[in-house]
């Protein structure tokens, strides 16, 4: 068995060589990589993109900031969702020092940095008011927040009830700094997995200020034939969005679990999605995830470069044509 991982070690898999062969083939013809100078900057790149297709910089944690931006553009992507939590690109605790420079640098070839992904939750912790007053100066927009989880020694009620001054003071402090705090819904045992639990802590803050990033695969995990019921519910809280795939397997003790695929290759109704996303007027930055092998752990810099070039060529063609096609471009 051959160790293969999409960057985060946490999430690292193992398969076999046929099954990455598999994966790696899904992308279009490896070319070799090159660098090209656009000569765009952030700003006006930002302005001709109507949702832009970001890429989970956990997925490329092992490139340098100005690498980082330059592979991005190279590969086909209009810019980078930037882990700024532990063990991400940016420390939070260094975000103060770090953060500036390392977005001068990813944005020098012409990669936007409209969002990333944060520890943020709390927003009396002592690195919330910093890390957010950075990314607010510096032209990020929205940030993913951290996982909240139930204490099941209280009610569902209680817990929720417990969460709305927070989050009525965490919206202040992002109205104050001009970002958005969107909570991904996650599968499993988090809150917010099912929308409706989120959405009652939210329902009465401003949208401009905290939200949802949507993640249409976990929502269809999570509401199966439901999940236009609860994106309806929320869409006026919807300012960013992830984009994947997934489908069901079946293990060999008999139960199941979910597996993540290449864009409209699961169980995700990505036609009607951006059509309804279209029809509910939602905008904004897109992060496309990649939970699947894009390379092999032995391989070199340059080798995985090339594999998870072809990869994520592959979704991003199949995303910006499901963009297309619901009128979402332009």
């Amino acid at each position: 068995m051959l160790a293969i991982r999409t960057i985060n070690r946490k999430h690292m898999k193992q398969i076999n060589r046929r099954e990455f062969v598999k994966y790696s083939a899904l992308g279009a013809a490896g070319l070799s990589v090159s660098f090209p100078s656009t000569g765009m900057t952030s700003e006006n790149k930002l302005s001709n993109v109507k949702n832009p297709i970001c890429i989970f910089s956990k997925h490329l944690q092992w490139l340098d900031f100005e690498d980082l931006g330059k592979y991005v553009m190279d590969v086909g992507f209009d810019g980078v969702d930037l882990t700024v939590r532990k063990g991400g690109h940016v420390d939070p605790e260094d975000a103060v020092s770090v953060l500036p420079g390392a977005l001068e640098k990813i944005r020098r070839s012409g990669a936007v940095v409209p969002m990333m992904v944060t520890n943020v939750n709390d927003p009396d912790h002592p690195l919330t008011e910093p890390v957010l007053k950075t990314a607010g100066e510096h032209d990020i927009g929205f940030y993913r927040m951290a996982y909240h989880r139930y204490d099941r020694s209280k009610s569902i009620q209680d817990n929720l009830t417990a969460l709305r001054p927070a989050m009525s003071r965490l919206a202040k402090l992002n109205e104050k700094y001009g970002i958005h705090g969107a909570y991904q819904n996650h599968q499993g045992d988090f809150l917010g997995a099912s929308l409706w639990d989120w959405w009652y802590i939210i329902k009465d803050l401003d949208p401009r200020w905290i939200g949802f990033q949507y993640d249409i695969r976990h929502a269809v995990v999570e509401g199966g034939m439901s999940w236009l019921n609860d994106f309806t519910l929320v869409r006026d809280y919807i300012k960013c969005s992830v984009a994947k795939d997934f489908h069901w397997v079946k293990k060999e003790d008999g139960s199941w679990r979910s597996q993540s695929v290449s864009l409209g290759e699961g169980m995700v109704e990505m036609t009607k999605y951006f059509e309804h996303y279209k029809k509910f007027g939602i905008n904004g930055p897109i992060s496309l995830h990649f939970e699947y092998p894009i390379y092999e752990d032995s391989m070199t810099k340059k080798e995985k470069m090339d594999f998870a070039r072809k990869v994520m060529a592959k979704d991003i063609e199949k995303l910006r044509d499901y963009l297309q096609k619901a009128g979402l471009t332009g």
